[in-house]
């Protein structure tokens, strides 16, 4: 018996011997990172036994963290335009990859989202402490699912909107040394200096941010917006109203030509009317200075808070800029 025992494990040996050699070892199981600790722009500390893996976020947020290298497994939030390529405000995520639980504005599907079993739920914030797209109904079911982290991309520069995006991306285990990453940034950094110099190229140049409807004509109000604040930081001489609403001074077309200025970018969203449109409904628009003398760009409100994201957003207005006069407005 004793006999017969030893030539059983010799056996048992062999055969894991050959099972090696054969690559058919089973996978070596991912260890525990630990306790994980996050304390979001709210000010909320989320506690968890170890870090996230699973996470769904809103599509901004979504963007940021796969540009930075962080991918999620679920969306919520704008996602595809008409002609069905990514919505600007999901940047890069490859859609066929994750799972969408909502595309309007505060529709949430409770149980695709639960289904997902989400370790995490990241989302941007305007107006802290609140969640975009997430409305105040279903807030407390969602924090039933899963912990919640907000990230504040209004009232601070986008500079430093990514910065916490990267605290983040690291944090959930992204390598911001990644070379995509690494040229992200670095393209980020050379944009910004070209958008500088640009700027500096052309002293007095007056600038506003803007959209429209066929009843109204909202200027925007640039410190509540990251990329406006950033944009300020390098130099660029915006109108400012005087009377806004937080984000935008709203006007009737009666009273479009107050803030005269000899560039106008214009929000290039699907739901906002375009300067085309305008031209052919509206004939105030046509009356002001920057548009009489052909002086509209593009304001690309809505883009992944990363590296990559604004990084051609800056190249196109430096050559927005570079191609203005800066002597439309006496």
């Amino acid at each position: 018996m004793k006999k017969r025992t030893i030539v059983l494990a010799i056996l048992v040996l062999v055969m894991s011997l050959v099972v090696t050699a054969c690559g058919g070892t089973k996978p070596e199981e991912p260890k525990e990172t630990g306790p994980w600790e996050f304390t979001d722009d709210r000010r909320i500390k989320v506690s968890l036994p170890k870090r996230p893996v699973r996470v769904v976020a809103q599509s901004n947020a979504a963007a940021a963290l796969w540009d930075l290298g962080f991918q999620v497994v679920g969306v919520f939030g704008p996602q595809r335009q008409a002609d069905g390529k990514n919505d600007p405000e999901v940047g890069n995520v490859d859609l066929t990859k994750v799972m969408s639980v909502g595309e309007q504005w505060g529709e949430i599907d409770l149980e695709k989202l639960a289904s997902l079993r989400p370790d995490l739920i990241v989302s941007t914030m305007w107006i802290p402490p609140q969640l975009w797209y997430v409305k105040d109904d279903v807030a407390a079911k969602v924090n039933t699912i899963a912990p919640t982290v907000g990230i504040s991309v209004a009232q601070r520069p986008v500079s430093d909107v990514i910065s916490r995006f990267e605290e983040l991306a690291q944090a959930l285990g992204a390598d911001l040394k990644a070379p995509e990453v690494t040229a992200a940034r670095e393209r980020f950094n050379k944009a910004s200096t070209d958008l500088k110099a640009a700027i500096a190229e052309k002293p007095g140049l007056k600038t506003m941010f803007a959209a429209g409807s066929l009843e109204t004509f909202w200027v925007v109000n640039p410190p509540y917006y990251a990329d406006l604040l950033y944009f300020k930081e390098l130099g660029l001489d915006m109108v400012v109203p005087e009377k806004p609403q937080q984000f935008t001074e709203s006007l009737s077309w009666e009273q479009a030509l107050r803030y005269p200025a000899d560039l106008i970018l214009y929000d290039v969203r699907q739901h906002v009317l375009p300067p085309s449109q305008l031209a052919e409904k509206v004939p105030t628009w046509n009356r002001h200075p920057a548009v009489k003398a052909g002086q509209v760009g593009s304001w690309h409100s809505t883009a992944s808070y990363s590296y990559e994201g604004f990084a051609g957003i800056m190249e196109e207005l430096a050559n927005t800029i570079r191609n203005s006069r800066a002597d439309i407005v006496q």
